[in-house]
């Protein structure tokens, strides 16, 4: 799991620090930066894929080893932060922190992968990456060496330490923008303490998986896919995989929540070129997914994203809200919640609605961060609630975090 990040000149993010949890919230008006923060975590997926820089902000074709890769919004024209000059600055940085799993062997409680680029005349380059670990340095490219954890002896890397002299300049361009994290996590070499702290982190960050759920597509039949779609690509035959997987019955109580005494049976129908429709029952009546409302479609969506057999590291979610009645929004959030900690899956979402934030417990507002923009920098602050000063205060003498956040008043607290 992520437990922190720092990220300085990222788009509108100049200098953000955040400790985080299983579940992760992000409110704040529009242009507040929310999506600047998500588009922070696609960048390190794409690093965790071992991409260039310039693949990850400006797109990536797809080839046979890899899927087409849509890059970041704005792409690196637009990556920097921009002074209140204009000018971009000249460095980005990203600094994750991570509670490892399965690594007890090493003994090794914390990772922490930091990445430092260069940009100049629109073009972004590594200036330093390292790994380090609680029992010292993994490996620090910026020294052109590669040290185990806890020690001070160096190995003498595969690939030569310095660049060679390659005739080929757009190759040697390739090699200094792309970031070697991935490489390191995948290479069979030793000592196997780098290989493997390196391959959690890759691993960890390339694991996400983004839904925005559109009705359009969760109501058409799907072919199988690997995992379910950002758009909901593959809702059917994800469907029918959780009835294979034996989860459905989990699954299904949480929609006889939604719709009570409502919802018998959820499955789906084959096609007729082995693609799949989802259909509901409800009593001795069949409801195809054409006829089930948006909102109703949605909600299955997102509830059976975290029943997948293969659970990603990270799930993000924008506007959660969407298409959902009110009443339903804190079933929606206990989902989120219970369920991130029952698979171990880090949930970041996105919301808009105040009756959301009501439902929160205290344990939820460590990690519902606000987002805001600074009136002279441009730049986004983002602060947990529990940060806000006399916050909590007001909660406990009966205001109500909902008509706060409606009211403006969580935006224009003081610092």
């Amino acid at each position: 799991m992520i437990s922190e990040l720092k990220i300085r000149n990222f788009k509108s993010l100049e200098s953000v620090d955040l400790k985080l949890g299983h579940f992760n919230l992000l409110v704040g008006a529009n242009a507040s930066g929310k999506s600047n923060f998500l588009d922070t975590l696609r960048f390190l997926k794409g690093v965790g894929n071992g991409f260039s820089l310039n693949e990850i902000l400006d797109g990536k074709s797809p080839s046979a080893t890899s899927l087409k890769w849509d890059g970041i919004r704005g792409g690196s024209r637009f990556a920097a932060f921009r002074k209140p000059d204009g000018s971009p600055s000249e460095t980005e940085e990203f600094h994750v922190t991570f509670r490892p799993r399965g690594l007890s062997d090493f003994s090794v409680d914390a990772l922490i992968y930091n990445l430092i680029c260069k940009v100049k005349n629109g073009a972004t380059s590594v200036v330093s990456e390292s790994l380090d670990s609680n029992l010292g340095p993994v490996f620090r490219n910026e020294e052109r060496a590669f040290i185990e954890p806890g020690s001070v002896e160096d190995y003498d890397p595969p690939l030569d330490s310095q660049p060679p002299p390659f005739p080929n300049h757009r190759l040697a361009d390739l090699l200094l923008s792309t970031p070697r994290l991935a490489m390191w996590g995948y290479r069979l070499l030793k000592p196997e303490k780098i290989s493997r702290c390196a391959n959690y982190v890759s691993s960890s960050l390339a694991d996400m998986q983004y839904l925005d759920p559109l009705p359009a597509v969760l109501s058409d039949y799907s072919s199988k896919v690997a995992r379910l779609g950002e758009n909901g690509e593959g809702f059917a035959s994800l469907i029918d995989e959780i009835e294979n997987y034996g989860t459905k019955p989990a699954l299904l109580e949480w929609l006889k929540e939604l719709r009570p005494d409502e919802v018998d049976d959820i499955y789906a129908l084959e096609g007729l070129n082995n693609d799949f429709m989802v259909a509901i029952k409800e009593g001795n009546k069949e409801f195809r997914a054409p006829s089930i409302s948006d909102g109703t479609l949605r909600f299955i969506a997102l509830a059976a994203a975290f029943f997948q057999p293969s659970m990603p590291k990270v799930l993000v979610i924008e506007e959660i809200e969407k298409g959902l009645h009110p009443s339903r929004l804190r079933l929606l959030l206990e989902l989120m919640r219970s369920q991130s900690k029952r698979t171990g899956t880090q949930v970041f979402a996105t919301t808009h609605s105040p009756t959301l934030l009501a439902w929160l417990t205290e344990d939820d507002r460590k990690t519902t961060f606000v987002c805001t923009r600074d009136a002279e920098s441009g730049a986004t602050k983002m602060r947990s609630l529990a940060e806000i000063p006399r916050f909590e205060e007001l909660l406990e003498n009966g205001s109500h975090i909902d008509e706060l956040f409606a009211e403006g008043w969580l935006e224009s607290a003081p610092q």
